[in-house]
């Protein structure tokens, strides 16, 4: 057996489907009924999975909810600057570029936003989502300042890394305000209006 945090890394094609079925099941009910309540005889039979094989898997509830949020960041933050450089090698505009990987955060967000509001809470409450969310933060903030560096001469702003921060952290914020805490102006209204902030700021 391989143990990651926790979480028991599969070497069979079966092992690895039951694992993901665990992880959906959890995805569901910590989005419907939070971190506290679930618990791991409940994650097991929504995945009709013996309680035994939960923790095969997974060492304890931490580590599911965890696996959950690493599986999130995977799909969602892996992917967002693959998709713009497509988009750079299908020769678009970099305005378009940089509006499009604003709407790819938003929809983001908008998947299971559910859960992203109880990851908010557990950052809070508990060290190890806060460490991962830091670790996370910092990931993709590398991951943004790799992705605008190929363009730097094309850009207004001179100071890249600070840029590249400051444009994270609002993308960030306003993604939370205008998904998961439902913003006054509308998300639309609210999306629309940091796109174009951003496209000032940047060029």
């Amino acid at each position: 057996m391989s143990w990651n945090n926790g979480e028991y890394q599969p070497k069979q094609k079966r092992s690895d489907e039951k694992k993901r079925l665990i992880l959906d099941a959890a995805l569901k009910l910590f989005s419907t009924h939070g971190y506290h309540v679930t618990t791991a005889k409940a994650i097991a039979a929504e995945a009709g999975v013996a309680t035994g094989s939960f923790y095969r898997y997974f060492r304890d509830k931490k580590a599911v909810f965890m696996g959950v949020c690493l599986r999130m960041e995977e799909e969602i933050g892996g992917s967002i600057f693959h998709f713009g450089r497509q988009m750079r090698q299908e020769k678009c505009p970099e305005k378009e570029i940089l509006e499009k990987l604003i709407s790819f955060s938003i929809k983001g967000h908008q998947q299971n936003k559910e859960f992203h509001r109880e990851v908010l809470a557990m950052q809070i409450l508990d060290p190890d989502v806060a460490e991962w969310s830091r670790e996370r933060e910092e990931r993709l903030l590398n991951g943004l300042l790799d992705f605008l560096q190929p363009m730097q001469s094309s850009y207004r702003v001179k100071d890249l890394e600070a840029a590249a921060e400051l444009m994270y952290y609002t993308i960030e914020e306003i993604s939370h305000r205008a998904v998961i805490f439902d913003s006054r102006s509308g998300e639309d209204r609210l999306v629309k209006n940091l796109q174009e902030m951003l496209v000032r700021y940047l060029f």
